[in-house]
């Protein structure tokens, strides 16, 4: 794993002055997590705020039949204070390793007692939560008015270095949970990296190669996006809801 950032480089605590910061920070907790490995269930007492200081998180809800629902993948620097119930004192939703994870556990009373005596802290929060509910309307725009191949594109050339004419990428975690992050079945999801050989996207496993980045989004979004959408008529029933 690479070194790990402190917790002044989580976006949530870039702005928090240095007292609070200190006060958060005493008898946190840095702990190593191995792929599969629960970081807190679903239901659970929230005892701590955890913050991702390398790896992927997934966060997901398993309803009362235990069918599970991908709710977020976490990275870098961000913190699941989402996690916790409004009244901050269990966790909705659960936490799971996706490969090798570092995560740095904050005490959640202390935590809760900042917000109340930090303007910089609670202002953070607020920050943070805009920023993630843009986010989400963001995934939700995507779910709604794009098709798979669109989808697909849409998340590889977030994975490309800004400024890149072409690049080459590995896929942060398998198949699986991109089919879930990106609301399809898997089998479409194979489909949608086949076609988008046609636009220079060549696959290896989790590596892929992408020949032109802008050819990519010009295809995807721009004139012959038409033409994408009668593609994926025939997959629209492998579409997730």
């Amino acid at each position: 794993m690479s070194e790990s950032p402190s917790l002044r480089d989580a976006p949530l605590f870039a702005s928090v002055d240095g007292q609070t910061l200190q006060r958060l920070t005493r008898d946190s907790k840095v702990e190593y997590f191995h792929d599969g490995a629960t970081i807190f269930r679903q239901g659970d007492r929230a005892l701590c705020v955890v913050v991702v200081l390398d790896g992927y998180v997934k966060l997901s809800s398993t309803s009362a039949c235990g069918d599970e629902t991908l709710v977020n993948i976490c990275s870098i620097g961000e913190s699941l204070y989402e996690a916790l119930t409004p009244d901050g004192e269990n966790y909705r939703i659960g936490a799971e390793a996706i490969g090798e994870v570092c995560a740095m556990k904050l005490s959640a009373a202390r935590f809760r007692d900042a917000l109340r005596d930090s303007s910089s802290l609670c202002g953070a929060v607020i920050a943070e939560a805009s920023r993630k509910v843009s986010a989400l309307i963001g995934e939700i725009e995507s779910l709604k008015g794009l098709n798979a191949d669109q989808r697909l594109a849409r998340f590889i050339l977030s994975l490309c270095p800004p400024g890149e004419d072409s690049c080459c990428i590995r896929l942060p975690y398998d198949k699986r949970l991109i089919a879930a992050r990106l609301g399809v079945k898997q089998e479409t999801l194979s489909r949608s990296f086949a076609r988008l050989r046609d636009v220079g996207v060549r696959t290896e496993m989790r590596d892929v190669l992408v020949e032109s980045v802008p050819r990519l989004a010009a295809e995807c979004f721009g004139d012959n996006a038409a033409s994408a959408d009668r593609r994926e008529t025939a997959d629209s029933r492998d579409t997730v809801a």
